[in-house]
């Protein structure tokens, strides 16, 4: 289930979005900009979205947003432009090259932001792993991944999985290693550790922030685990291509990494 942070100072706007958006995905509101920085960099947001209105200019806004796409670009931002934003703002912010940046108009908010939220859970982390690994896991594997991945950003242990999944601790885990992939709690921490491969391509991040995210115990449990799981530290994972890296060393270790073709990009 996705996270996202809303920043708005209008609270029937609030209220709109959580009926627009569906039951699917979580929404945590704030009215203050400090406050939507520090949620995503503490907490494991995967969108942004933005009520124009919040912003002190839309017409001063380029530098306020470039910096937040630039800090991090793991996370996809939707901008809300209400009707007194004028035309000229939105095609000068377009030209901004800010990636990942996607305008919503305000009064179409029912109709455009599902289908932009639904395309913005296509580029999260969940998403691109679950491409890599294709139909090379049966159904109720695929399935036991995608849950690991999800589950982790919940703070779920192994025997939320194992529920999830609708068997007991023992005979997901058994079932889980019939299929060559590791037990459940070694699948979270797995999980765990491909949301960290990612986050640590964003300049926004540190090692200590995504550690809190992912609640580990301290920054060097954290490193631990990436040394154990992966071989490398928070640096050489982020100098190694984030999550291909990671996502590389768990296909070696299932034995998938031949079936899968070698294909890395998940950019």
């Amino acid at each position: 289930m996705p996270l996202l942070t809303v920043l708005s100072r209008d609270s029937q706007l609030h209220f709109g979005l959580r009926g627009a958006i569906g039951g699917d995905v979580r929404v945590a509101a704030t009215r203050s900009w400090d406050r939507l920085s520090q949620l995503v960099r503490e907490r494991p947001v995967t969108g942004i979205v933005i009520d124009s209105a919040a912003l002190p200019s839309l017409d001063d806004a380029d530098d306020t947003l470039r910096a937040l796409r630039t800090n991090f670009p793991s996370v996809g931002t939707l901008l809300i432009a209400r009707s007194d934003v004028r035309p000229n703002s939105i095609v000068r912010l377009g030209r901004a090259g800010l990636t990942g940046l996607t305008l919503v108009e305000f009064d179409c908010i029912d109709r455009d932001l599902p289908r932009e939220i639904a395309r913005a859970t296509r580029r999260s982390t969940t998403s691109l792993v679950l491409r890599q690994l294709g139909a090379r896991l049966p159904a109720a594997e695929h399935g036991v991944v995608r849950m690991a991945l999800e589950g982790v950003l919940h703070g779920w242990r192994t025997d939320d999985l194992a529920a999830k999944a609708g068997w007991t601790r023992a005979h997901l885990s058994v079932r889980l290693r019939g299929r060559g992939l590791p037990s459940a709690g070694h699948m979270l921490v797995w999980a765990k550790l491909m949301h960290a491969g990612r986050w640590l391509q964003d300049p926004g991040r540190t090692a200590e922030s995504i550690s809190r995210q992912l609640e580990y115990s301290s920054g060097a449990a954290f490193r631990r685990a990436l040394q154990n799981y992966v071989g490398g530290t928070p640096t050489w994972v982020r100098d190694n291509d984030g999550l291909s890296c990671v996502l590389s060393r768990f296909l070696d270790v299932c034995g998938l990494d031949d079936s899968v073709g070698g294909i890395r990009s998940v950019a």
